[in-house]
């Protein structure tokens, strides 16, 4: 049979105190125990460790030699029982979100923020991509979580809704529909318009939303990046149609904000983890504070 970690503790103990009764003491064991332990020890390792003078010791060549290798043994012992506890506690550890920009920008940071000042120990790592390599990085395990719109087509994902984001328009308080509280898409197919890129979960449900009722927008620019849409829409070169998740960036740009159509379009976004993959405590934790905390669309 090997030899034991609680062995070890005792050769180690007792080689740096050279006392049976303290190393007992701060083992919590009785000096018996202690002592069977040893020779447990000794003769699994062929050796003799100590010279026994009464109640004090005193480490053999053989000890000597063996001594630093059992330290560091426990050491690791007992520093990986440390990491663990750190990430059981979330005291360490790391949490990895793959998510579209405008979500990365507008979303995830009071997120994170909040999460930071409970677990000031775990990094949050985010991957500010395009939505279409979330799901990828997600599956790929590069990123613990992922956050996509919802879509009709099959996933091998675990998908779980997090919130509904509904269409608006962002367009210059001069602009003459501005004035109205709220737009219809026929209103909008009548102007120059700022849109998400073919392809785009966004445009791709409007197109079949708006295909049903004879309705095609008209877009005068087509745009990857929210903040160059809402930067077009700034110098009146357009309507920019987005999301509600935009609404902050628009305003920031001194846009205003009309809801559009009756019943108004929304996608949902979801949070995507692996099947199969165990989240560990850190990132099962922030996965809990997103869907608990979402920011409403409205």
């Amino acid at each position: 049979m090997k030899a034991s970690l609680a062995e070890l503790r005792v050769f180690v103990t007792l080689g740096e105190s050279g006392h049976f009764t303290r190393a007992a003491e701060r083992l919590g064991m009785s000096q018996s125990s202690l002592s069977a332990s040893l020779v447990k020890l000794e003769k699994q390792l062929g050796t003799r460790l100590f010279d026994r003078h009464t109640r004090a010791c005193r480490v053999t060549e053989a000890g000597a030699a063996l001594l630093p290798a059992a330290r560091r043994l426990v050491s690791d012992w007992d520093h990986l029982f440390s990491d663990a506890r750190d990430f059981a506690r979330f005291s360490r550890g790391r949490v990895t979100v793959a998510a579209p920009n405008a979500q990365c920008a507008l979303l995830l940071p009071p997120a994170i923020r909040a999460f930071a000042s409970s677990h000031p120990g775990v990094r949050v790592v985010l991957h500010d991509v395009p939505e279409h390599e979330v799901h990828e990085l997600v599956r790929s395990g590069v990123a613990d979580l992922g956050i996509a719109t919802q879509t009709d087509a099959r996933t091998d994902l675990v998908s779980t809704a997090m919130s509904s984001d509904e269409c608006i328009a962002a367009l210059l308080p001069s602009h003459p529909l501005a004035a109205r509280r709220s737009l219809e898409w026929a209103q909008l197919a009548r102007e120059p318009l700022i849109g998400y890129l073919p392809g785009n979960p966004v445009r791709r449900m409007l197109e079949e939303k708006l295909a049903g009722r004879g309705i095609t927008l008209d877009y005068a620019y087509e745009i990857a990046l929210p903040w160059t849409m809402m930067g077009l829409a700034r110098e009146g070169l357009g309507i920019a149609v987005a999301t509600m998740a935009l609404r902050p960036l628009a305003q920031w740009n001194g846009l205003e904000v009309r809801t559009v159509g009756r019943p108004q379009f929304a996608r949902t976004m979801t949070l995507l983890r692996a099947p199969g993959n165990s989240l560990s405590p850190a990132a099962a934790a922030f996965r809990e504070l997103l869907l608990g905390s979402v920011v409403p669309s409205a």
